[in-house]
Formats: structure tokens, sequence, C-alpha cells
């Protein structure tokens, strides 16, 4: 503490640190002499001197902290001043003060702390640094002691007396002199610490005992409690060799914990994770899954197969997972190679659109195809017709032949949409899908969002072209041969034929 005789050379030190140090150490020094203490009338005298007001200093919060700073760093100043001006720092900003505080002070200078509270302030820091596992654990207990000695409101025990008392590594004869203080000062208060200390079996036997007889006074069914527990605690020897080995496992735990934030171990762990999400995507577009039973189900006209197939595709090429898993991707190779990791180009139409190279069938081409392979089976037929002649017993063979054109068409559409579906199938999980994984491999993040937008469009032709080929079962692709170009005049002749006109000659 500050030597309460203060003479001249430590005010003449004081006022050069101040004025070299400006407006900010004098804000500060001002706002210390509101404070209490020896040096309030030598403050004040070095402030008049300086030209600053004591009773209304014009200075802004920050210049009152940036010269707490300046008073609590500066070496030739008082030790009593410094350790002021550290407690001010840390009522102004709390823990961020009190870490600055720890920085600006010797680290084995904090023993002051002991005698401020005793004398009643800087209790605050005092409960910062008795919970500060970097400050040396003697100093905190003496700071601990202290906080106990000092009258708390009733109910209240700081917290950093809980932690001091059940301190493994602390001395159980501070840890029982924690106790006691609060015992002795307030003894509902003291409860909990000294079943704390009574059931530590860290703690020495008489230790535990003058715990149990002090809380036999404060709550007899407690201390019978404590008593009893006592023939279940193991030795203190075990109890140490307990306490080694949780330290040593602790300690292996802090060095993984290092090694595995290494940059060697991280860029691992990001490869490894990057990895890890390509071969998921290389998996969801696998043929081995993948509707790889369409060609089969197509072929035995299995409905719910089919649709189950188109289903397990749709729902591929749909899952937001995927999407999610290429942005990741992305995130963690910037996050790994920086700058030379290639970025998605904003939203471009490919994005929404993709590319429409796959194969694609409408419903006007399919019913064009059809038309196209009924004119191609009556012409074989009149090609028959004609190398064989005509006749009236083989007119019935004209509905019969008509019959078969349907027939044909109906199994020529179902054969053209299921082809289309294979190839839908193939270009997938063949084309499709291995470029998109080739291009998140190669950090192209725009090709393979575009990649999967196409894939996105290709499950909606893949449920429209199971439409298709369910279309002939439930609509009609039949054609009247009137309709068509050679069959027309075919026709007509055969109507005249059956009609018995003198002209029907039978041969078209």
């Amino acid at each position: 503490m500050a030597d309460e005789s203060l003479g001249d050379n430590w005010r003449t030190s004081a006022l050069q640190a101040c004025m070299v140090r400006g407006g900010a150490a004098l804000a500060a020094a001002s706002f210390i002499v509101q404070a209490p203490g020896p040096w309030h009338e030598d403050l004040q005298h070095i402030l008049r001197l300086s030209g600053v007001g004591v009773d209304r200093p014009a200075y802004s919060s920050a210049e009152y902290t940036v010269g707490l700073c300046y008073v609590a760093g500066t070496k030739g100043l008082p030790a009593g001043l410094r350790h002021r001006a550290v407690d001010a720092l840390v009522h102004r900003a709390n823990d961020a003060g009190y870490a600055e505080a720890r920085h600006l002070l010797p680290k084995n200078g904090w023993t002051w702390l002991a005698d401020a509270v005793r004398e009643g302030w800087a209790l605050w820091t005092a409960q910062l640094f008795s919970q500060d596992e970097s400050a040396p654990l003697t100093t905190r207990m003496r700071v601990g002691l202290a906080l106990a000695e000092h009258e708390h409101p009733a109910g209240y025990v700081p917290t950093a007396l809980e932690r001091l008392a059940a301190h493994p590594g602390a001395a159980s004869k501070d840890r029982l002199a924690l106790a006691v203080a609060v015992g002795q000062r307030a003894p509902k208060d003291a409860t909990g610490l000294l079943r704390c200390v009574a059931s530590d079996s860290i703690v020495q036997a008489g230790h535990r005992m003058q715990a149990i007889e002090l809380l036999d006074e404060i709550d007899p069914v407690k201390a019978e409690e404590m008593r009893a527990l006592q023939t279940r605690l193991p030795s203190v020897r075990a109890a140490r060799d307990q306490q080694r080995d949780a330290a040593a496992r602790a300690k292996q735990r802090e060095v993984a914990r290092r090694d595995r934030e290494t940059p060697a171990a991280v860029t691992g762990r990001l490869d490894s994770k990057v990895e890890e999400l390509l071969n998921d995507l290389r998996c969801r577009g696998s043929a081995d899954w993948l509707a790889d039973h369409l060609d089969d189900h197509i072929a035995e006209n299995d409905w719910n197969q089919v649709a189950q197939d188109i289903a397990e595709i749709c729902g591929l090429v749909r899952d937001e997972e995927i999407e999610s898993s290429i942005r990741l991707v992305e995130v963690l190779t910037q996050i790994r190679y920086g700058d030379e990791a290639s970025s998605t180009s904003g939203s471009s139409d490919f994005e929404t659109r993709g590319d429409l190279g796959f194969p694609r069938l409408t419903r006007e081409e399919l019913e064009e195809y059809a038309r196209a392979e009924a004119e191609r089976s009556w012409t074989l037929w009149r090609g028959l017709v004609e190398k064989h002649g005509w006749d009236d017993d083989r007119l019935y063979e004209l509905d019969r032949q008509a019959d078969e054109v349907d027939r044909h068409v109906a199994d020529s559409i179902c054969q053209k949409a299921g082809d289309h579906l294979r190839a839908l199938q193939q270009y997938l999980v063949w084309e499709l899908w291995p470029a998109l994984v080739d291009a998140a491999e190669r950090r192209d993040y725009g090709a393979a969002h575009n990649h999967l937008a196409t894939a996105r469009l290709l499950g909606d032709e893949a449920e429209h072209a199971e439409a298709l080929w369910r279309s002939p079962t439930l609509g009609n692709y039949s054609f009247d041969p009137r309709t068509m170009s050679w069959p027309r005049d075919f026709w007509l002749v055969m109507e005249q034929w059956r009609r018995g006109t003198p002209d029907g000659n039978g041969q078209g």
C-alpha cells in the first residue's frame, strides 16, 4: 500500500508522469482523487498545479479509461496510486479491465489485494483475481481469506470462495481456514463450505473433523451426515493418487487438443471432411442403387416398381442436402486453400434452368412417332396384298389388320417411352452425376451447381416420361387409316369391295 507520509519526490514524479501523458492521465488522476486514500490532498495539489479542475473535470469516459491504464502502468508512481488505478479500471471495464490490469501490474505484485479488501475496497477486483486460474494459488488463497472475513450481505458467499474451498491443489488448512472464517462471520452462510471440506478425501482427516465440529454447531443433521460419510471416503493417499491420475488425463487431453489444433492437423481434418463429402456425392449417384432394376421393371410392365424407381431418381436430384454438401465443400476448400480455391460466381441462368443436354421426349413427338409406325405397318400389309392378291374370302383380314396395327402402335409407344426412361437414368448415372462430382473435385463450384440444376430438370423429365410410358394403356393411339396418306386410298377401295361396288378391283 502507499506510504502515508508522501513527500515531494513522489509528487514531482507523479506530476511529471501525468503531464507527459497528457489529458488522459490527468483525467484518471482527477477520477482517483475522488476515492478515499492518504494521497487525496497530494493529488489535489498536483491537479491544481496542472490546471485540471478537481471537482468537475472535463474529460470523456474513454479518456478516463486510457488515463487509468497510464497511471496503473507507470512504474515511477507510488504502488498505492497504481493499485487504486487498477481497481478503478476493473470497475469501469469489468473482465476486460481486469485482463488489462493483470498485464499492467507485475504478475507477483498482487498481494496488496488482501490488505485492500480488509480496508474495505477492491472487493470486485479481489473476486476476479481469486477466480483467475493463471494467478498464483497461494496469493489467491490469501485474498480469498480476506474476502471470507469481509462483511458480505446476509446469505451471500462469493463464488470465488466456493471455488477456492473446493480447489484440490490448495492446502487443506487453507481450505479449512476459508470455511472457518465465513463460519465465524456468518454461520449459516458457511454450511456449504464446511460440507465441501468435510466431504473431500484429499483434505486431512483432522481438518475434516474440525469442519464437522463447526458444522455441528450450525446444523447438527448435516454434521451427522458428514460423520457417517467419513467411513466411506478413501484414504488421503488414495485420493491423491486419483487426483494425480485425473490431472495426468487432463494433461493428456490438453496435449491432444493442442495436437489437433496444429496447422497440419487442421488441414488434415479439412481434407478428410472434404473427401467424405465428395465420396457421399459419388455414392448418392451410383448405379448400384439408383434405379438399378429400372430396365427389368419396364420390361415387366410393373407400374408400381417403375414409379418407385422414378421416385428414387427425383428424390436424389431434389434432395436439399446435395446443394448443402456442395456449398459446404466450397466453404471448406476456401478455408483450406484460400484464394486458390474457385468460388461460385453469383447466380446465373444456368443455376436456375440448367443445361438442357439430356434426352427429351414430348407428347407431340410421341404422337408423330405413333402415326409413322401406323403408316409403316399399313405399308407392309399393302405389300403383302399386292404380292398375294385379294379376293372376297380374305375381307375379314382387313379388320384384323386394323387391330394388329393398333396393338403394334401401342407396343411401339411403350418401347419408345421405356427407352427414353432408360436413357434418362443412364445419362444421370453415367454422364451427369459424374460430371457434377468431377466439377466439385476440381473446385469448379459454378459448374457443379449448374449440373445439379440440370439433374433437377432431368427429374422433371423423368416424371413426364413415366406418364408417357403409361399412356398407351390409359389413352388411345389408334389411327383411322383414312386419315393417312397411302392407306386412305386403299381403305376406300376395300370399302367399295365390301359393299360390292362394281369398280372395286381389290388391288388398291
